[in-house]
């Protein structure tokens, strides 16, 4: 059970101000980070994006843009399985962003945990974070990157779990869900 819990935090449209991502391996989280990123719309920012993570541009100012962290963020991810809860959005960015640096799209795989978790538990009547994280009794600073991340990864990992499902790829097919490519 290996993949790559993703999350980020936008600025403004498909803007990333923070990124995060959660590592599991055989079933375990092993590393969740974070960065912020000085977005490409800097210094303009979104206000109710601002109020909703709390990211402001002095958080940022002095941060690397996401061209300058490419190197990094491409170990993470490339020819890995990526989940994203709302998996359209966190992609749609990913997609953007690379395109603005003109960056080449890396081999990834990914799901959306929004989908698996509507397979898994067709009884709530929310599949967001914040109702699954409190569902699961996982505690995390909402709408940050890293925490949003570990919360995906073990959202996930619960999914599977609930499945009976021993690997990634068997808990998909049970679920119904195909993997998709950046």
């Amino acid at each position: 059970m290996n993949f790559i819990a993703l999350d980020f935090e936008t600025a403004h449209a498909n803007f990333p101000c923070e990124i995060g991502l959660a590592k599991v391996e055989n079933g375990i989280i092993t590393e969740t980070k974070s960065w912020l990123i000085k977005p490409g719309c800097f210094p303009y920012m979104n206000p109710w994006n601002e109020r909703v993570h709390r990211i402001s541009n002095a958080d940022v100012a002095n941060e690397k843009n996401f061209e300058e962290l490419w190197s990094e963020l491409k170990n993470w991810l490339e020819d890995s399985v990526v989940v994203a809860h709302n998996a359209a959005f966190d992609i749609r960015v990913l997609r953007s962003t690379l395109a603005y640096y003109d960056i080449a799209i890396p081999c990834i795989d990914y799901f959306c945990s929004v989908s698996l978790s509507r397979k898994t538990w067709k009884q709530l009547s929310s599949h967001s974070l914040s109702a699954l994280s409190q569902l699961h009794n996982i505690k995390f600073n909402h709408h940050r990157a890293g925490d949003d991340a570990k919360a995906c990864a073990i959202i996930t990992l619960k999914a599977f779990e609930q499945l009976e499902a021993d690997n990634l790829h068997k808990g998909l097919i049970k679920a119904g869900i195909a993997l998709k490519r950046v």
